[in-house]
């Protein structure tokens, strides 16, 4: 088979990466109040991703019913999409949110305030 869009072997994973990558994108974007870098041109700031591929991608996921086009040329993610964008969001920032292992988590606890302090951790004491 000629080497040819949709005929390389790692095409449909490049273009599941690419679909995350616009959504969480454009989910990050809204969270942040910076819609105005919803547009395709504003997207490519952020996404390395050839242009013709990512605008590609968007007139799928405006087909799947994830994106609406307005008409100044901003993308808006739909409810659907919304949903699906914060749980790809979720799955990927995840490790980078939760407590790290052996952190304390108590905001009250005295190892935040003083340095010497982590010998008295609550974390670290017995229960």
């Amino acid at each position: 088979m000629p080497d040819g869009p949709g005929n390389r072997p790692d095409e449909g994973g490049r273009e599941i990466v690419l679909r995350d990558e616009v959504l969480e994108l454009l989910f990050w974007l809204e969270g942040e109040g910076f819609t105005e870098h919803s547009t395709l041109a504003g997207m490519l700031r952020f996404l390395s991703f050839p242009p013709g591929d990512v605008a590609a991608t968007i007139a799928q996921l405006i087909e799947r019913g994830e994106l609406v086009a307005q008409a100044d040329g901003q993308f808006q993610l739909t409810p659907a999409g919304r949903r699906e964008a914060a749980r790809r969001f979720a799955d990927d920032f995840a490790p980078l949110l939760h407590q790290g292992h052996g952190e304390c988590n108590d905001p009250d606890c005295e190892c935040h305030e003083d340095p010497h302090g982590t010998s008295h951790c609550r974390a670290t004491e017995e229960t």
